[in-house]
């Protein structure tokens, strides 16, 4: 199978893989948004939020690091899992009773403790499967990954949608989130004993001087990467209320669905850029080339239809007038958005580069910068001050990752064809600004139709064979 082959076929995969799990956390999220209220979606969506957070402690980076090492090293493959799942149970356990101790001694009332306490357990779920996602990965064995996704993600559907009909109590949908965590980490160790048969599960604790300096870059790079990001709903639960937390989470589960784009490609890439850096420097470039430009490309129609149309899709969404207060935060987010999508293929390139010392001391920054800017704005602004500082810490966060990548981003972005994109979205933008009276739904085809004809001409012509090659040897059931 050809690199360009593989590729291809592992972008599919991972379209599959995470955006089933991303469109059913968005319908989930939906539908308790719209039967449960604005008030127990945000005690909810705090505990999920939380959990999350305590995942990234869980995490620390061992899944990025495994999926690395592997593509490099894969006559290693149990030994290097025994390694780092050893130092990853360590981590879970400790975030586990973490995570637990916090709520406990944070006073929340009862059913928001309660499902704190369900979404631990969902905690330490998610972050076992995330390991042998990264597992998978590294073996370029994107196919389990995909099969573990779709059964959990569908049979996770299938939980909310009962517990709906039937008028469930939220700490019941809580339990939902556990159980289809706990059959994903199942399948997926069965899947696990495919790639390596005799692959071994017992912790083992020597070598790990040898891998301490690079656990630590990883770890925190991969912890405040998060925080920075979602660091704004933990405050403004501790220094508002359940209904803002609300009101600004039914945003970010409409923007988490666009950064499925960005996430599969960096998933996707991550092993085969690790590898040309070393192999092949020219292709290195080239395919992180690619990436960027069809990232652009792409952003630019989300981004317009998204500021221009936040009140018709929050309406239409969510459908009541309990939720009128998120069209103003949509408005910033979509300018949060498109940074991430332009900032996303020169931080891939900083990890495929062993540079991820940058990318972790410039989320640490952020992280603290968010936090100063949300612990004085939130109490004053709620949900619309933390919306404009996320976007304050991500362009921060943009604009280090492009200087450190200056070389890289001179090509790629400062260039005339950027600029003729640049000037068409601008025209379009006064367009749709004289004509506010364009339903959503008209709009979203013709802007979707205008930039795959400009994208088209925006690619060279050797980049618009890879982009649209045929050679895609794609099976979901190949091994």
């Amino acid at each position: 199978m050809s690199d360009l082959t593989r590729i291809k076929r592992n972008y599919l995969l991972s379209v599959l893989s995470i955006s089933s799990r991303l469109i059913v956390n968005v319908i989930v999220f939906w539908m308790i948004a719209r039967f449960y209220g604005p008030k127990s979606f945000g005690q909810l969506t705090f505990a999920h939020t939380l959990a999350t957070t305590f995942i990234l402690f869980a995490d620390f980076g061992f899944d990025v690091l495994l999926t690395n090492e592997l593509a490099r090293s894969r006559d290693k493959g149990n030994e290097l899992f025994q390694r780092y799942f050893s130092l990853k149970l360590i981590f879970t356990i400790v975030s586990f009773f973490a995570m637990c101790l916090f709520i406990l001694i944070t006073g929340v009332n009862v059913e928001t403790l309660a499902l704190v306490l369900t979404f631990s357990l969902y905690m330490v779920f998610t972050t076992q499967s995330n390991f042998l996602y990264a597992f998978f990965r590294g073996y370029e064995r994107f196919s389990y990954e995909t099969k573990v996704s779709l059964i959990a993600n569908f049979s996770f559907l299938g939980f909310i949608i009962t517990m709906i009909l039937l008028e469930a109590n939220i700490i019941l949908i809580g339990i939902c989130f556990v159980l289809a965590r706990f059959i994903g980490l199942v399948i997926g160790v069965i899947f696990s004993f495919k790639v390596i048969p005799k692959l071994s599960y017992k912790p083992v604790f020597k070598g790990l001087k040898e891998i301490r300096s690079k656990v630590f870059v990883f770890g925190f790079h991969f912890l405040f990467s998060y925080l920075f990001f979602q660091l704004d709903t933990i405050l403004l639960a501790i220094l508002r209320n359940d209904y803002e937390v609300g009101i600004y989470q039914a945003v970010y589960k409409l923007i988490v669905l666009p950064l499925v784009i960005p996430e599969v490609f960096t998933t996707t890439l991550l092993p085969s850029l690790s590898k040309y850096f070393v192999e092949d420097n020219s292709k290195w470039k080239m395919v992180g080339k690619l990436m960027s430009k069809v990232l652009f490309i792409v952003i630019i129609p989300i981004f317009l239809l998204l500021y221009n149309y936040s009140s018709q899709i929050i309406k239409f969404i969510y459908g009541t007038e309990d939720y009128s207060a998120a069209i103003p935060i949509l408005e910033v987010f979509s300018f949060t958005l498109f940074i991430r999508f332009v900032l996303e293929p020169f931080a891939l390139m900083l990890t495929t580069s062993n540079r991820q010392n940058i990318r972790m001391l410039t989320v640490i920054m952020a992280t603290i910068l968010n936090f100063v800017l949300n612990y004085f704005v939130i109490p004053k602004y709620g949900t619309n001050g933390a919306a404009v500082v996320s976007l304050i810490t991500n362009a921060f966060v943009a604009i280090i990752y492009c200087s450190a990548s200056w070389s890289l981003f001179k090509n790629w972005i400062i260039n005339l064809k950027t600029l003729y994109i640049l000037l068409v979205m601008i025209v379009i933008e006064i367009v749709l600004k004289l004509n506010n009276e364009i339903s959503v739904f008209i709009a979203s085809p013709i802007l979707l139709l205008v930039f795959f004809i400009v994208g088209y001409f925006y690619f060279t012509k050797d980049e618009r064979k890879l982009v649209y090659s045929k050679q895609l040897g794609f099976s979901l059931f190949n091994k």
